[in-house]
């Protein structure tokens, strides 16, 4: 009867050899397993469909040992889900015998070892769950039926990994690193190579403008008698930056401009290099998803919505919009020198200072996109990159501080090229500076007297209450001292009844001893006269 396929169907010999290695009788739940007069589609976890087994769900039951090479004699299995037990060793390559299963689901384990090349055989899989184990390798590729999602295929396949290099799927939809945080593969974007597409389209596009605009400029020039003078525009874009020391034709002057520039643009590029997420790497980049033991579907942690975004927009507006529209101005302006040295010196201005505006906001936007989970987050990150951004107007006053000489000498050239404007543009600036250093020592004199003021009145208000206590603490005394005036004063009284009481009863006392005295000469005579009678 063993052999018989009748009485004892082949299936029921292979879940009997898969409970056997997978250590069944520590499984917290086996009702019905190995039972003798019941069927094996009554078992705990199996269901079958039309005689067939074709889902075995054992999910957090306790399983350990190793997956047994006779699962993949079990043709008709659609849905295998082993998840979150204890499982050992390897997975076996049978798996890839079971070309209708549709759901595989074997993570939270301790499996180790390759994922087999027969997995590639699974034509039929929608769900894979690999995460949470200790495998290496390659996962084979796989096309997942219609109606994939981003939790449909995952494996450790992130930074950092228990080993050395992370396991390798370029199927997979999810990757999940050491530390069991996940985050989406379609996330995966070259943001250094689509910057630099993005700085090569400014330069296409600048140069662009700049050959046609002398054309467009002349004619609008030529209906419009008060068009604005170049120098209208320096001034107005000069100010407050090394980057007009381009406008010089000293080496010296473009120096610092050069070193900002560069300082800057490396910044930016670190930034957004590091904002890459790279599965095989450990970038900066923070992993917002977490797939949770008791659930297919992964969950976004990331706590950024709208107004995180509202505010890094309104940042940037308030803080770059300027510097864009200027950049914009300068190509304009250099349009009307043409292929000068002046008109090239602009044009370079502009195209830097749009340039690295540009890649501020582009390296804002991909850096809290990589890193800010939530919209405190989004907020710092976005001043810190602002701030970088500011590094040019902050240069301009650290070489007022060290050097006004030399800096007065730079603008007076650029003024001399310029029309004169330039120079008025930073010895205003200057002057500017130094009224804000003024109006800043002031404002310290006028918060140190504000604060002695503060103190004073505070010292005025202690005397105030300490006067009133002792006022209060006064009264209090006088109170006690006529209080004990007049306890004196009765206890006086007393103490003068008491020296009367006295007097009478020391004269009583007198005139008892003189008593006494008579008595005792009284009985001497009697006791004289009674001896005398006895004689």
């Amino acid at each position: 009867l063993f052999n018989d396929p009748t009485w004892c169907p082949p299936e029921r010999k292979w879940l009997r050899d898969f409970f056997s290695e997978g250590k069944g009788q520590e499984w917290t739940k086996s009702n019905g397993w190995l039972g003798e007069f019941n069927n094996h589609c009554d078992w705990y976890g199996v269901e079958c469909k039309e005689g067939q087994v074709f889902n075995l769900s054992l999910g957090n039951n306790g399983l350990s040992g190793r997956i047994s090479d006779a699962i993949g004699n079990l043709i008709g299995l659609e849905i295998l889900d082993l998840h979150d037990n204890n499982l050992k060793k390897s997975i076996p390559s049978t798996i890839g015998n079971l070309l209708n299963l549709s759901d595989l689901v074997i993570s939270y384990n301790e499996l180790t070892g390759n994922i087999p090349e027969t997995f590639a055989d699974l034509s039929e899989l929608k769900l894979i769950h690999l995460h949470a184990n200790r495998l290496r390798g390659t996962v084979p590729y796989l096309a997942l039926k219609e109606g994939k999602s981003d939790s449909s295929f995952i494996a450790d396949c992130g930074s950092p990994s228990d080993f050395g290099t992370p396991l390798n799927c370029s199927s997979c939809t999810m990757c999940c690193n050491a530390n069991q945080e996940c985050d989406v593969t379609k996330s995966q974007t070259p943001f250094v190579l689509i910057s630099f597409i993005y700085i090569g389209s400014v330069v296409l596009a600048l140069l662009l403008i700049a050959t046609m605009l002398p054309a467009i400029c002349n004619f609008i020039c030529s209906f419009d008698k008060n068009a604005t003078s170049t120098s209208n525009e320096i001034h107005a874009i000069g100010k407050d930056s090394v980057y007009s020391f381009f406008f010089s034709s000293s080496f010296t002057a473009w120096v610092p401009a050069l070193a900002v520039l560069a300082t800057q643009t490396l910044c930016f590029v670190f930034f957004i290099n590091a904002a890459s997420l790279d599965f095989g790497a450990d970038t900066v980049w923070k992993y917002s998803f977490s797939c949770p033991r008791d659930n297919t579907e992964c969950q976004n942690n990331s706590e950024v919505d709208y107004v995180g975004w509202i505010f890094l927009a309104l940042f940037g507006f308030i803080h770059l919009t300027c510097d864009l529209l200027n950049g914009l101005r300068l190509v304009w302006g250099a349009s009307k020198y043409g292929f000068s040295m002046k008109g090239i010196r602009m044009f370079i201005r502009g195209f830097f200072l749009f340039s690295i505006t540009f890649l501020t906001l582009y390296a804002t936007v991909v850096y809290n996109k990589a890193t800010s989970r939530s919209n405190v987050d989004m907020i710092l990150n976005t001043v810190i990159l602002l701030f970088v951004n500011d590094l040019d107007e902050k240069l301009l006053k650290s070489l007022h501080a060290i050097s006004p000489e030399w800096l007065e000498k730079i603008t007076s050239e650029i003024a001399t090229s310029f029309g004169g404007s330039a120079r008025t543009n930073i010895q205003c600036t200057s002057m500017f500076h130094q009224l804000s250093t003024k109006n800043q020592e002031l404002d310290m004199k006028v918060q140190t007297l504000e604060c002695m003021r503060v103190c004073q009145a505070s010292r005025i208000d202690d005397m105030e209450r300490n006067q009133a206590e002792i006022i209060a603490d006064n009264t209090n005394l006088q109170k006690k001292i006529v209080e004990f005036e007049t306890e004196t004063a009765t206890e006086k009284e007393k103490l003068t009844n008491v020296e009367a009481q006295n007097q009478q009863l020391n004269k009583k006392i007198e005139s008892l001893e003189s008593e006494l005295k008579n008595l005792k000469a009284d009985l001497q005579t009697l006791l004289n006269s009674q001896l005398s009678m006895k004689v």
